[in-house]
């Protein structure tokens, strides 16, 4: 062979391996391309994910918030509704130690049984 057909040779046979490693270099381009797509489509589809359950998280904590000004505020109320009766039993006990309040307490507690006793008779006639 004479060194024109070598260097040819030689020449076509780098070039038939460069054109291979062109097709490899365009083709793993190609599918680092897709790859790198794919996870920026699962990047945005978390990152969606990530919005939704924030959102959630904040909704929870506001709500909880609420609730927690519920039961504060009813609390309160049952406390003052505590003092009230207290205050209201203090009474009563001191206007039974006398004479006089023993007396309107049988009277009062006669009136409600008397009453009851009107809405229960009125109650099963009238069925």
């Amino acid at each position: 062979m004479s060194s024109n057909n070598r260097n040819r040779y030689n020449n076509g046979g780098a070039g038939s391996s460069s054109s291979n490693s062109n097709n490899n270099n365009m083709m793993d381009d190609q599918a680092a391309s897709l790859l790198e797509s794919q996870n920026d489509e699962s990047v945005n589809a978390l990152h969606a994910k990530i919005r939704a359950i924030k959102g959630i998280s904040i909704d929870l904590h506001d709500n909880v918030n609420d609730q927690n000004r519920f039961l504060e505020d009813m609390s309160h109320s049952f406390n003052q509704v505590g003092d009230g009766l207290k205050t209201s039993a203090k009474r009563m006990q001191t206007m039974l130690k006398t004479p006089h309040g023993q007396q309107t307490c049988t009277m009062a507690v006669l009136v409600v049984v008397l009453l009851l006793s009107v809405w229960a008779l009125w109650a099963k006639w009238s069925k």
